[in-house]
């Protein structure tokens, strides 16, 4: 996914359309250990050509494979990043993390891709399709467990009260009439 500011300058009046797909699987899972798969990365979009910049304006599509924050198992996380980056020739036109400086007058999108989908992987994901109950890790002495089956669990270890005594339970609550 390189060209040369040459090939593109044909299209200085007009946009150059891109419509690619690129394999990253590897340097995913080099740079992020939470990634257990990854689909090839779609690239679409247009580039603005200029005088002394390059404007991409891309959509980047594509699935991972995730753990579970909470059981492990795989979670396929789709996503779609809108961008808009700007190459440049000159080390003094960069204004900010979206403009890059080209590298002989090249514009490559391969470590731009790269820098933006290690952005966007989510910390933490959770399976909407497991059965909470059973899924959840447990150990020697002790589980992992919801807050509805903490409270269940709760309610049934409270003590109850002696039905002889519930009269008192109100006493104090009554006002007293002056």
């Amino acid at each position: 996914m390189k060209w040369s500011l040459s090939q593109l300058k044909k299209y200085r009046d007009g946009e150059f359309e891109i419509d690619e797909t690129i394999d990253l699987t590897e340097f995913l899972k080099e740079n992020n250990h939470d990634v257990r798969e990854a689909s090839p990365v779609h690239v679409t979009g247009t580039f603005e050509i200029k005088r002394d910049e390059v404007i991409a304006h891309l959509t980047i599509t594509g699935e991972w494979t995730l753990p579970c924050a909470r059981t492990l198992k795989d979670v396929i996380y789709p996503y779609e990043i809108k961008t808009i980056e700007t190459f440049v020739k000159n080390k003094d036109q960069v204004q900010d993390e979206s403009w890059h400086l080209m590298d002989q007058d090249t514009v490559d999108l391969v470590p731009v891709l790269c820098e933006l989908l290690l952005v966007e992987i989510p910390m933490q994901v959770f399976s909407e399709e497991t059965d909470e109950e059973s899924d959840l890790p447990k150990g020697n002495d002790w589980e992992l467990q919801t807050e509805e089956t903490f409270a269940r669990e709760k309610a049934k270890n409270e003590p109850k009260m002696d039905p002889r005594l519930a009269g008192l339970a109100d006493f104090f609550n009554e006002k007293k009439e002056d």
